[in-house]
């Protein structure tokens, strides 16, 4: 009985002599897991790590058994979970010199790596020598999907988004509801399965982030090929699609797929991008369908009084905000070439300032004017500006460019808060604080540490008012920083008279910021080279993500 027993051990540990076969610049793990002889995939596929091919099983007469006894290759990985076997003897190989190729197929991310990631400076090396900067990394395009890649690089350098997903593993399958009280008499709902979809982005962002990569750059075939199957086509490999629609939907897919439900911070997705609108729809309602006029003749609906005005208010939320472009004209200088017109951000937020009212027309088509008052800004605020336009018979590009400032967008004006806006105390009320007024003051406003730690009254009263005057303002203010920018570029002759379609023969490019060295960078596909500030805000933007001042203060407090 004890010698079954220490063969069985011995099966689950023994050392494997094919180890130096193993071929580590054959491997890809970007790949979707489905067999390189049947074509199948699912749980089951495993990575031949001397030829890098996949292959279904590994009992007798599977792919994986014949390819070790034909081809003389012995060592394989379990495509999910990870563990190693030697074929075709089939016993799993527990050795400390394969946690390089365990870390390049399931990157892993400690609580203290995620928190020192926005300080790292230094660079990786793949296999072949390269160097590459994680999470500044190049995706490759599949054909066309430049709109996925684009977008994928800007949610990837939303902090919190980011830190949620690196801080979960591919074998994190459910999810506890959050909306479930703790001290609540309903019982507990089950966990939530995460979806496939949130499943393919988390393991994109956590291989972008990777410095224990074998490439330095990222195919994101597994992601694409989930976006196919779940928005059933309207997204896919050979087609281009608007960038601001795709963020929209991924969005809402991620929200669904976390578990979310229509409660507000009920996933990571409402905690981080979603804010509050009030939309007044106002509509003239004809008085009389028939009427008599002077001659004493019927007239039509058409001519009936309209003074009468129908007027709805209602509020709602937002993951991001949709802006309208002015038309402008299109000019040529003395050379023959196009000079592109420009429009401050500034003049495109007036659909938000709560006072004006824009046209619109409704899903019956009845005409309509709406007005929008910003209830609540999010924590990162997503700006997508509406460059595309349909017609009967092509799409049109509006080329304008809106420019914008990188630091410090100040959106106070646009809020309307339903409690009114928060004014911050005087330096002269805080030194009239007592020591428990003080600390519930800083404790408020996530500065428990310094609340903690100051021993003596003068210490904590200095502390609180150098607080309210140099940080409490920009924590209170509207005021945001540029996180991610994706611009949409297409030729200067395409776009405006409809022998081309600007979105199809166009590419997208995204900038973000390098947080330790305050560099950004350009990132079109494969591409990834330095840029200035300055040109960012004068590009052909086309999705602005933002971050508040006072998320910014939390983390780099934090660090």
């Amino acid at each position: 009985m004890s010698t079954d027993n220490s063969s069985k051990k011995r099966k689950k540990s023994e050392a494997c002599p094919y180890l130096d076969t193993i071929e580590r610049s054959l491997l890809d793990f970007d790949f979707e897991p489905s067999c390189s002889v049947s074509m199948e995939s699912g749980p089951h596929v495993y990575a031949c790590l001397v030829c890098g091919k996949f292959f279904r099983g590994k009992g007798k007469s599977t792919p994986a058994f014949v390819h070790s006894v034909n081809d003389g290759h012995y060592v394989y990985v379990h495509l999910t979970n990870g563990t190693f076997h030697c074929l075709p003897d089939d016993y799993e190989i527990v050795d400390s010199s394969l946690s390089d190729i365990s870390a390049a197929l399931h990157p892993t991310f400690s609580k203290s790596e995620i928190a020192a990631l926005d300080a790292n400076m230094g660079l990786a090396r793949d296999l072949f020598g390269r160097r590459y900067l994680p999470g500044y990394v190049g995706l490759n395009n599949l054909h066309k999907t430049d709109f996925v890649n684009a977008t994928v690089q800007a949610l990837a350098h939303v902090r919190p988004l980011r830190d949620y997903f690196l801080s979960l593993t591919n074998k994190e399958l459910f999810i506890q509801s959050s909306s479930s009280k703790k001290n609540s008499k309903k019982p507990k709902k089950p966990p939530h399965k995460i979806s496939h979809l949130a499943l393919c982005f988390g393991e994109l962002v956590r291989k972008i982030w990777s410095d224990k990569r074998f490439k330095s750059h990222v195919d994101p075939h597994n992601l694409i090929q989930a976006v196919s199957n779940e928005s059933k086509k309207r997204f896919q490999v050979g087609t281009q699609a608007e960038a601001g629609e795709f963020m929209s939907w991924l969005l809402n897919q991620l929200h669904i797929g976390l578990g979310g439900s229509r409660k507000p911070g009920s996933s990571i997705i409402y905690k981080t991008f979603q804010g509050k609108v009030e939309v007044t729809t106002q509509k003239y309602k004809v008085l009389d369908e028939k009427y008599e006029d002077k001659n004493g003749k019927d007239g039509d609906a058409g001519d009936a009084a309209m003074d009468e005005v129908e007027e709805t208010v209602i509020e709602t939320s937002f993951l991001q905000l949709t802006l309208d472009i002015p038309e402008k004209p299109l000019f040529r200088d003395d050379d023959g070439g196009l000079v592109i017109p420009q429009e401050p951000l500034i003049n495109v937020l007036k659909k938000f300032d709560g006072l004006s009212f824009s046209d619109a027309v409704s899903q019956s088509g009845v005409a309509q004017r709406k007005r929008y008052r910003l209830l609540e800004l999010p924590p990162y605020l997503i700006l997508h500006l509406g460059r595309f336009r349909k017609n009967n018979y092509s799409r049109e590009k509006n080329p304008t460019i809106v420019a914008f400032p990188v630091k410090n967008l100040d959106l106070g004006a646009y809020t309307f808060p339903k409690n009114g806006k928060t004014i911050p105390p005087t330096a002269e009320e805080v030194k009239h604080m007592s020591v428990k007024e003080l600390k519930a003051l800083l404790t408020k406003y996530g500065q428990e540490a310094i609340a903690t730690t100051a021993l003596e009254k003068s210490e904590l009263l200095n502390a609180a008012t150098d607080f309210v005057i140099t940080k409490l303002p920009d924590l209170l203010a509207d005021k945001y920083d540029l996180v991610a920018n994706i611009t949409h570029e297409s030729p200067a002759d395409v776009g405006r008279e409809g022998k081309h379609d600007p979105l199809q023969e166009g590419f997208y490019k995204c900038h973000v910021q390098h947080k330790a060295s305050k560099q950004w960078y350009e990132m079109q596909d494969l591409h990834v080279q330095e840029t200035m500030a300055q040109l960012i805000g004068v590009s052909e933007s086309y999705v602005l993500v933002f971050e508040r001042k006072s998320e910014q203060m939390k983390y780099d407090s934090s660090i």
